[in-house]
């Protein structure tokens, strides 16, 4: 099954569960969840695509915005 999570949609200061508190993206003023990977660059999630797999779940951005350093 897979499913889209669409965070622009959500009120800000929201928790997404598994994801942060929405906020409006620094670049583009959209909702979404800023996300600082310890070994990337960051980026604001506005929406993912996830989907169930036997041996666990992927998760796949589809809509974000790179955030200069």
């Amino acid at each position: 099954m897979i499913t889209l999570d669409d965070f622009t949609l959500l009120p800000l200061g929201a928790v997404a569960p598994l994801e942060g508190e929405i906020e409006n993206c620094p670049v583009c003023g959209r909702r979404g969840v800023v996300k600082r990977p310890e070994n990337g660059a960051a980026y604001c999630l506005h929406a993912e695509e996830s989907e169930i797999l036997g041996d666990g779940m992927r998760t796949e951005p589809t809509d974000c915005c790179d955030l200069a350093p």
